[in-house]
């Protein structure tokens, strides 16, 4: 099974890495743009720790890099609303196990995609645009632009959403007008039909464990 929208999936991650990596101020307002950019200094700190360690081994760049996805980038995304719209209408015909299955493996690989961007976007920087200080809404917009290092700009809106808890959460990303979710939905929509859920499911299992081979 090809995994559709692998360059921009490559530049998604390196964004996400960066946004919490970007130099920017700390304050607990609680509103989604500064939560995002909250993260500076631990980010930092883990990626200049292991700088010599990526430099002259690295074959421990994916490994490095994973761990700082698991740790520092999937907390603040809504894994299982992004599922829910990505698999669509089969979302509902599936069974509670398929379903947390998926979450597993779709989560799988974008750690895995993310991981990949690491060493690619360092160096580079975003600005964070203020919201709309609602505290009302549940849902809103994070408006990004991503710089790379030739001064190129991207414009990146960041999808968030209020959990339960009260905590932000992405759920979406769209990189210069390309939705994450839209794309993965229309590859794995493609791969339902053809297969039905459970198939997607083998299909994105044996991808994953592709992927772990070659880690």
């Amino acid at each position: 099974m090809k995994i559709l929208m692998d360059n921009n999936n490559a530049m998604v991650g390196g964004i996400l890495l960066l946004l919490f990596a970007c130099t920017g101020v700390q304050a607990d307002d609680g509103s989604p743009d500064v939560l995002m950019i909250n993260m500076t200094e631990q980010v930092m700190e883990r990626l200049l720790e292991q700088e010599e360690l990526l430099k002259n081994n690295p074959q421990q760049v994916q490994l490095v890099a994973r761990k700082l996805v698991d740790e520092v980038i999937l907390p603040h995304l809504d894994m299982r609303l992004m599922s829910r719209w990505v698999i669509g209408k089969g979302w509902n015909k599936a069974t509670a196990a398929q379903r947390k299955q998926f979450i597993n493996e779709f989560t799988g690989i974008l750690v895995k995609t993310y991981a990949s961007a690491l060493l690619e976007f360092r160096g580079s920087r975003i600005v964070v645009k203020p919201v709309d200080r609602n505290l009302t809404k549940i849902n809103t917009v994070v408006r990004t632009e991503f710089f790379n290092s030739s001064g190129k700009s991207t414009p990146v809106l960041f999808r968030v959403r209020k959990d339960r808890s009260g905590e932000w959460k992405i759920f979406d990303m769209i990189v210069d007008g390309v939705s994450l979710v839209k794309n993965y939905k229309s590859s794995f929509g493609a791969e339902i039909r053809k297969v039905g859920v459970s198939g997607l499911l083998k299909r994105l299992s044996l991808h994953n464990g592709m992927k772990k081979l070659d880690a």
